[in-house]
């Protein structure tokens, strides 16, 4: 069977550019036209790395007694590819959805090399399982590869926003303003309270003016957020003034248990300057 197999995987591996062809074609025949003439230097691209691909599965098929080998290739071909589309944009179901394209053109080429070379039908089966189970390696790999590649992207944007969440901005040699903006969830809490302190001791601050009127929502796990900022700046020094309050806030902070006059609260963020600087 592994002559026949060899056949199989010659034959398939020779007609690389007319199936990835094929596939282009039927992938393109739902794209406007000016779309497609839009990408056409990428779908050059693209039409060679099917072409590649249709390769590896042809030499994959000569060598079919050889299984750990194949699917190590087919793996490290799943990974660079899953990486490269990534950085192209190409979302993962729009690349999924050629894999029934492949399964189609290549069924139909092993049916037809079966038929010319006279293997028998129970072979020409074998050889279209291969196929299938190399695909679906394939498509794991590639998959696998897209999605780690996609989570790690989102992991360095998140810790991009964070770290552009706490800007501290020093407006004198002792006074910094914090704004927030936005929602404040736990894990963007804890970063700013981290970042809050570091700043605040870098920059040798006393005053530290914490607007408040960009966050969307302050629950009552923000209110304790806030003040923990609070108490944390006042071990090192650093007094804390609360602008941009509302009367949702006020009723987060009271249902704490915080007299909320204990805290020095300055109106909004223009009136607490004027009264820093009198």
């Amino acid at each position: 069977m592994e002559k026949e197999m060899a056949l199989f995987g010659k034959r398939v591996e020779e007609d690389k550019y007319m199936i990835a062809q094929l596939i282009q074609e039927e992938r393109q025949s739902a794209l406007p036209e000016e779309m497609v003439e839009e990408k056409r230097e990428f779908s050059e691209l693209v039409l060679e790395e099917r072409a590649r691909f249709i390769e590896l599965l042809g030499k994959a098929m000569q060598d079919s007694c050889n299984e750990a080998k194949n699917m190590a290739v087919i793996t490290q071909w799943g990974n660079a590819t899953g990486n490269f589309f990534l950085e192209q944009g190409m979302t993962l179901d729009t690349a999924l959805e050629e894999t029934g394209l492949y399964r189609k053109h290549l069924a139909t080429l092993i049916k037809s090399e079966g038929r010319r070379l006279d293997i028998s039908p129970e072979i020409t089966y074998d050889a279209a399982e291969l196929l299938h189970a190399l695909l679906d390696h394939a498509t794991y790999a590639y998959m696998h590869a897209y999605t780690v590649s996609y989570q790690n992207k989102l992991a360095a944007a998140r810790q991009e926003f964070l770290e552009l969440s706490a800007p501290v901005v020093p407006i004198s040699d002792s006074v910094a303003i914090l704004p927030l903006i936005g929602s404040v969830e736990i894990d963007r809490a804890h970063y700013i309270l981290e970042r809050t302190l570091l700043s605040a001791s870098e920059l040798k601050i006393t005053t530290l003016l914490l607007d408040l009127s960009g966050v969307i929502r302050v629950d009552t796990m923000v209110a304790e957020q806030i003040l923990k900022i609070i108490q944390s700046l006042e071990l090192i020094g650093v007094e804390c003034v609360l602008t941009g309050i509302r009367p949702e806030t006020a009723q987060s902070l009271t249902s704490l248990g915080i007299d909320v006059r204990t805290l020095r609260i300055g109106g909004s963020l223009k009136r607490a300057l004027e009264e820093v600087y009198n």
